[in-house]
């Protein structure tokens, strides 16, 4: 699937940067969910701590952290959109090291342990993240910390429009056949797979981290900000969303710590 995500994000890199509203004065989790200044799940850092980013994009996140003195890297698999990237953080005048490297391979081109390892809907895009994870946590330094936003298992169900006991229209609802095995968002044009982002259980992720050797110190199912709040990630697109996650989560955030 590799192939697959560095040809899907290539295409998409500059038009999907250019229409995203992704702030550099909060650090993210995710579509339309509070940032860091509300959710407080960032570790206590100081500058000078390293820092890594999975799945980078255009490396909002890293951009804030590095504004704030942390020795940032960031890695993607999209040259697009690293090329993306090093723009903003020239432009936000900020140093973070870019490696172009797929989240399945970091371990074998970044030998740093750090003090702070994060990613935020990266995760979904990949085929196993429980070898990521453990791979993550080899990277940690003691105490260090482990901080995922992801695609939650809810929004991979299907919207429809529900009826109430009279057979009458009764606004939208979610439809989720098996919550233990959440379907895949299989996205083609003209026919052909694009790409593929995968959610799993909350259970699951708590069971990774558990398994790789880290504590779980925080799980947040965050609603999406009421509309006369700005969240610190928009577009138009993720707007039509608005009212469908308010009523379920589309986001998962799991925060987790090796003991020190």
């Amino acid at each position: 699937m590799v192939d697959l995500q560095r040809r899907y994000w290539n295409n998409l890199a500059k038009s999907y940067q250019a229409s995203t509203s992704i702030a550099l004065n909060d650090f993210h989790y995710g579509p339309l969910v509070p940032g860091e200044r509300q959710l407080n799940l960032l570790p206590e850092l100081t500058p000078g701590d390293r820092v890594l980013e999975l799945g980078c994009g255009g490396a909002q996140n890293s951009v804030w952290l590095a504004g704030r003195g942390m020795d940032c890297t960031a890695i993607d698999i999209s040259s697009e959109q690293l090329r993306q990237a090093r723009a903003i953080a020239r432009r936000a005048g900020v140093k973070i090291t870019f490696k172009r490297v797929p989240m399945e391979t970091f371990h074998l081109r970044v030998a740093t342990k750090f003090h702070l390892i994060h990613s935020s809907h990266a995760f979904e895009f990949v085929d196993d993240p429980a070898a990521i994870i453990r791979r993550a946590a080899v990277r940690l330094l003691p105490g260090g910390a482990l901080l995922i936003s992801t695609v939650h298992p809810l929004y991979n169900g299907e919207w429809v429009e529900s009826l109430d006991e009279h057979g009458r229209p009764d606004g939208m609802g979610l439809l989720l056949r098996n919550y233990f095995q959440p379907p895949d968002d299989a996205r083609f044009k003209n026919g052909r797979l694009e790409v593929i982002s995968r959610a799993y259980p909350v259970a699951s992720w708590f069971d990774w981290m558990r398994a790789a050797g880290l504590e779980v110190i925080r799980l947040v199912e965050p609603p999406a900000l009421p509309r006369d709040t700005p969240p610190p990630y928009n577009s138009a697109g993720w707007d039509e969303a608005h009212e469908q996650l308010r009523a379920v989560p589309g986001t998962l955030i799991v925060a987790a710590r090796r003991p020190g």
